[in-house]
C-alpha cells in the first residue's frame, strides 16, 4: 500500500494470504520509505526496520491482541511472556481466558498483571489457588479477598499451608477460606496472634471449641478477641418501642434504628417528633408507624431532611404533599420501600408515576412489571432523571433509548445494548448524525455493510474511529492500514476478524519469542 496524488493505492490482501508481514507494516510507514510504484524487497526492508524500532506501536499491538477474544491460546501465551500497558491490564479484569492462556498469564513476571488477573471473577480455580500463594504480598491479597467474596474453594492443601504460614495475615487470611478443614479453623482459635484468634471464633465454632479453650478466650484481655466473642454469642433483642425502653438502650444505632422502622408507642413517637437530634426526628418522619397526624406536624421542621422525609410518606395526600416545602438533595435515592411494596399494583403504580413528588416518580421506574401507559407518560417526564432512570427499566422505549444515550455520556453502550427494545437493526440510519455517539451506534447495526464501517474508520472522533477499526466487518485491507502508526494499532489488533497467522506476524516484529506449552 502507498499514498500517491492523495490517493491509497493498496496492494491485495485476504485473510487467508497473508504471507509476509513486511506487506502488512509498510501500508502505514509507506510515505516515508517508498511510492507506489517503488515495492522493491529494498523498500519493504526499510519498511520494515522502521516498525522494527517502533516500540510505541508494538505496544499498542500487544495491548490489542490482550483484549481480543479470538486471540488463540498459542497467541496469548506469546503476550504474557512482555509487559503490558496499565489500561491493557485493566482488562483482565474482566476477560474470560482458557485454561491454558490462564496458566500463562498466571505465570507473568510482572506482579500488575498477576494482580489485575487475580480480581477476574472468571479465573480458574486452579490458577486462583496459584495467586493465592504468589511471592507478591499484594497479589495474594487480591487473590484470597476474591475467594473469599465470591466463595471460591481452593484446594485444601492450599488452605492448609496458608493457615500454616509463619505470617500472621496469612492465617489470618486463611480463616475465611472456603473448604478450610474445620480441625484447622478450631486450632487457629489458638493461634499466637490475636488478630488470627478473633478471626478464627465465631458462631459456628466457638460451640464447637473445646471448653479450656473458650475459657482461656473468656479471659482474654485483648479487644478483638473479645468482641469475636461478642458476635459469637450475640442474641439480637428486639428493639426499643417505649420510652422507658429507648432511654435505657445505651446502643446509639439501635436508637437510631428504632426510631426509623420499630413500631413505637405513641408516647415514643411523641418523643422522637420533638426531639432535639434532628435524626431522631428524621427518623420519626420516616417510620411508617408515626401516626399521620404526628408526622405532618414535621412538614415545617428546620431540617430540610426531615421535611424531604414527610413529604414521601405513604400516607400523605398528594395536596398534603404539594404543601411541603421539601428540597431534593442532587444524587441518586433509594426507592421509598412503600414503593417498592407496590410494584406489582398496576393501579397503584400509575398513581404514583403521576405523583407530584419527583422522587416518587423516579422510585417507579424501578418496577419491573410496568404498565405499557405507565411507561409512556414516564418516556415523557419532565424530569430528566426519572426519564433516565427509566432507560435502566427493561420496558424502556427505543426512542427513549436512543435519545438518552445521545445526549449523556454517563450512559454506556453496555447498559442498552441487551435491553429487548433497544432495536439495533436501523442504527445505521444514524452514521451521518451531527452527534458522534449515534455515529458510534450506527456500527451496532447487524445489517451495517462493511462500506459504512470502512467510512467511520475515518471518522473525527476517536471513540467512533476506534469502535469501526474493532468491528470484524472492516474490509481486510483497511483493517491492515489500521494497525499502521496512523491508524488505530490498538482497535485493529483487537479486532475479532485479524487472521492468527497476522498476530503471529505483528508478534514477530516486536520481537516477541514463541514459547511451547
Amino acid at each position: 500500500m502507498a499514498h500517491q496524488d492523495g490517493q491509497l493505492t493498496r496492494v491485495a490482501f485476504s485473510a487467508s494470504e497473508v504471507t509476509d508481514v513486511t506487506e502488512v507494516t509498510t501500508a502505514s510507514a509507506a510515505s516515508e520509505v517508498t511510492t507506489a510504484s517503488d515495492t522493491s524487497d529494498a523498500a519493504r526492508a526499510d519498511a520494515l526496520r522502521l516498525f522494527d524500532a517502533d516500540t510505541a506501536l508494538h505496544a499498542e499491538w500487544i495491548a490489542g491482541l490482550a483484549m481480543n477474544n479470538s486471540a488463540p491460546d498459542e497467541v496469548l501465551r506469546r503476550v504474557f511472556t512482555v509487559d503490558l500497558l496499565p489500561d491493557a491490564r485493566y482488562w483482565l479484569v474482566h476477560r474470560k481466558l482458557s485454561p491454558d492462556a490462564a496458566r500463562a498469564a498466571v505465570a507473568h513476571r510482572d506482579p500488575q498483571v498477576r494482580g489485575m488477573l487475580a480480581e477476574n471473577p472468571h479465573l480458574p480455580p486452579d490458577q486462583l489457588a496459584v495467586l493465592a500463594e504468589d511471592p507478591d504480598p499484594k497479589v495474594q491479597r487480591f487473590a484470597l479477598v476474591m475467594a473469599w467474596e465470591y466463595a471460591v474453594e481452593l484446594p485444601t492443601e492450599v488452605t492448609v499451608r496458608l493457615a500454616s504460614a509463619p505470617e500472621a495475615r496469612l492465617r489470618y487470611f486463611a480463616t475465611r477460606l472456603p473448604g478450610l478443614p474445620a480441625e484447622t479453623l478450631l486450632s487457629l482459635a489458638e493461634d499466637p496472634d490475636p488478630r488470627v484468634r478473633a478471626a478464627a471464633i465465631g458462631s459456628w465454632s466457638w460451640s464447637r471449641l473445646r471448653p479450656e479453650v473458650r475459657a482461656a478466650a473468656e479471659a482474654e484481655a485483648d479487644p478483638q478477641v473479645r468482641e469475636a466473642i461478642a458476635r459469637a454469642t450475640h442474641v439480637e433483642a428486639p428493639l426499643p418501642a417505649t420510652v422507658e425502653d429507648f432511654l435505657a438502650e445505651t446502643d446509639e444505632h439501635r436508637r437510631r434504628d428504632a426510631a426509623f422502622t420499630a413500631p413505637l408507642a405513641p408516647a415514643l413517637s411523641a418523643l422522637l417528633a420533638s426531639h432535639q437530634d434532628d435524626s431522631m426526628r428524621h427518623g420519626a418522619a420516616r417510620n411508617p408507624h408515626t401516626p399521620t397526624a404526628l408526622a405532618l406536624t414535621l412538614a415545617t421542621d428546620p431540617d430540610p431532611s426531615v421535611r424531604l422525609a414527610v413529604s414521601l410518606r405513604a400516607d400523605v395526600t398528594e395536596e398534603q404533599r404539594a404543601a411541603i416545602d421539601y428540597t431534593v438533595p442532587p444524587g441518586r435515592h433509594p426507592v421509598p420501600a412503600w414503593v417498592a411494596e407496590r410494584f406489582n399494583d398496576p393501579d397503584a403504580l400509575r398513581e404514583i408515576a403521576a405523583s407530584s413528588h419527583v422522587l416518587l416518580r423516579r422510585g417507579v421506574t424501578c418496577a419491573p412489571k410496568l404498565p405499557s401507559d405507565v411507561v409512556d407518560r414516564l418516556a415523557t417526564d419532565d424530569d430528566y432523571y426519572v426519564r433516565l432512570m427509566l432507560c435502566e427499566n427493561d420496558r424502556a422505549p427505543h426512542e427513549l433509548l436512543v435519545e438518552m444515550f445521545a445526549d449523556w455520556n454517563g450512559l454506556s453502550w453496555g447498559s442498552l445494548a441487551y435491553h429487548r427494545n433497544f432495536a439495533r437493526p436501523g442504527l445505521a440510519r444514524f452514521a451521518n448524525d451531527p452527534n458522534h455517539r449515534l455515529r458510534y451506534a450506527a456500527l451496532f447495526d447487524p445489517s451495517a455493510e462493511p462500506e459504512l464501517v470502512e467510512r467511520l474508520s475515518h471518522d473525527v472522533n476517536d471513540m467512533v474511529r476506534g469502535h469501526a477499526a474493532a468491528d470484524p466487518r472492516m474490509p481486510f485491507p483497511r483493517l491492515v492500514e489500521l494497525l499502521g502508526a496512523d491508524g488505530m494499532p490498538r482497535a485493529a489488533a483487537r479486532n475479532p476478524a485479524l487472521p492468527t497467522e497476522l498476530m503471529h506476524q505483528l508478534l514477530d516484529v516486536a520481537g516477541i519469542a514463541h514459547v511451547g506449552r
